[in-house]
């Protein structure tokens, strides 16, 4: 459920098919995302997820599996 829901929201921000974004899809410029839609990501993830993202913790996303994770940890937490 994490996952799909991260996935609409990225291919939103991108402007990519769902089907284009795996776990395994790069957090860089060559996939098409760029700091700008990060971001985004981060902000529409917490208000979508109802979490805080912490800006130390971002730099750490490199692929969308880290931050599939991320958000299953924090909501596994509460």
């Amino acid at each position: 459920m994490v996952y799909k829901k991260l996935v609409k929201i990225l291919s939103e921000i991108i402007g990519s098919d769902d089907e284009d974004i795996t776990p395994e899809t790069e957090l860089t410029v060559d996939n098409g995302i760029e700091a700008i839609d990060v971001a985004k990501l981060v902000i529409e993830c917490e208000q979508c997820f109802k979490i805080t993202i912490h800006d130390e913790d971002v730099h750490t996303f490199k692929k969308v599996g880290d931050i599939e994770e991320y958000i299953k940890k924090i909501k596994s937490d509460i």
